[in-house]
């Protein structure tokens, strides 16, 4: 490859509350490295089997709190309690930041929801969902000040970017419309590390929602489970869905989404995988005949980048993933399910793919990410110390 003037040494580095913000993070970075940047990943090493060797020049090595939700008490009070370590990290973030640039020379950084990894002499760059938070039901009265101080912490980067659609067509509804947004705010489209930018991630084939999806390589229908987000509730959703697997058509397929190396039968008419690299989750979600997941918003994407539907178990307590559950029901061909109904309950119907909105997601998405990255190829470099 000949040199490139216009080549920048480029950080990323994701939020590690679950997997999803290394997932989705891998779109952003596979369409800078194709256009020449030498990409830096910042995570700790728990997602470090997560990205793809191909999208990174370098991969270090950062702390990260594991956040975990508690088993009795209700989560916003799990939350309260660990949140003097969230600050602590919110420190290490803000020193290791400095520490990173001037090791790798930084010209950009681009933060998925850290909220202290920030350059002041770098063009800095916040990744979100939610300007608007959505808080327990204790403490609505606060929404509107817990949104304020996180549209603070987005604005002292240079630009927020928002992986959504703008207008009425968009996947995170009141999360990140109908509210007011942090300056210098652009939607950058769906991110997903199956948009169909990337090698082997076109749509699936076939309707959304088929049973025994023609050309997809499967001759027995199967449900696909897909487990995210902290324990204890991702064990506790696995073991509910294991125990409701005789009313779920097919075979159970089960994708714990914990990196590991265990794969095989754990008991009669299931199979279990403790994780999978994105291209044989892609063949299964593709493949499955019903997909039953939390509604995690990088989950959403994925689901939407592959033309699929899901049936939608939120997190007990935890209101973004409840009103997300709520809101791909209402139009955008999805079901949503309580944990505590689905572990009673006497059938579970796949959702209709019946979408209100006839909308090019990908299309729209591919054209809102080029104009963003186009804007970085005219930021000069600076250099930090």
């Amino acid at each position: 490859m000949t040199a490139n003037k216009n080549k920048k040494n480029i950080l990323i580095s994701p939020l590690h509350w679950g997997t999803g913000h290394a997932t989705r993070i891998q779109a952003l970075a596979r369409e800078l490295k194709k256009r020449g940047h030498r990409i830096i990943i910042a995570s700790p090493p728990a997602l470090h089997k997560i990205f793809d060797s191909s999208l990174y020049d370098e991969i270090t090595c950062i702390w990260s709190p594991r956040v975990s939700y508690p088993r009795f008490l209700p989560l916003y009070l799990g939350v309260l309690v660990q949140l003097p370590l969230l600050f602590a990290a919110f420190l290490y973030d803000s020193y290791m930041s400095r520490v990173l640039i001037r090791r790798y020379d930084i010209d950009i950084l681009i933060s998925d929801n850290r909220f202290g990894m920030r350059g002041r002499k770098v063009h800095s760059i916040f990744v979100t969902h939610q300007p608007r938070v959505i808080v327990p039901y204790p403490f609505a009265f606060a929404g509107s000040a817990v949104s304020a101080i996180h549209r603070w912490v987005a604005s002292g980067y240079d630009e927020c970017w928002i992986p959504d659609l703008p207008g009425t067509a968009n996947l995170s509804g009141l999360l990140s419309h109908e509210c007011r947004l942090p300056p210098a705010t652009r939607y950058i489209g769906i991110l997903s590390r199956f948009s169909p930018a990337a090698k082997d991630t076109e749509p699936c084939a076939g309707n959304a929602g088929e049973t025994g999806r023609p050309g997809s390589g499967s001759s027995q229908p199967f449900t696909l489970a897909i487990m995210s987000g902290p324990e204890p509730q991702r064990s506790i959703l696995e073991k509910i869905i294991i125990s409701q697997k005789d009313k779920l058509p097919g075979r159970l397929v089960i994708v714990a989404g914990s990196p590991g190396e265990r794969t095989g039968d754990t008991a009669e008419g299931v199979t279990r995988h403790d994780w999978l690299d994105g291209t044989s989750l892609r063949r299964l979600m593709c493949d499955a005949g019903f997909i039953i997941c939390r509604p995690g918003y990088s989950t959403i994407m994925d689901l939407f980048a592959l033309d699929r539907t899901a049936c939608l178990v939120p997190t007990p307590g935890q209101p973004e993933q409840e009103y997300l559950a709520g809101y791909m029901s209402s139009g955008y061909g999805f079901a949503g399910i309580s944990q505590s109904e689905l572990a009673t309950a006497v059938s579970i119907e796949p959702p209709a793919n019946t979408r209100a909105e006839n909308t090019d997601w990908n299309a729209e998405s591919r054209m809102l990410m080029e104009k963003a990255l186009d804007g970085l190829f005219r930021i000069q470099p600076s250099s930090a110390t």
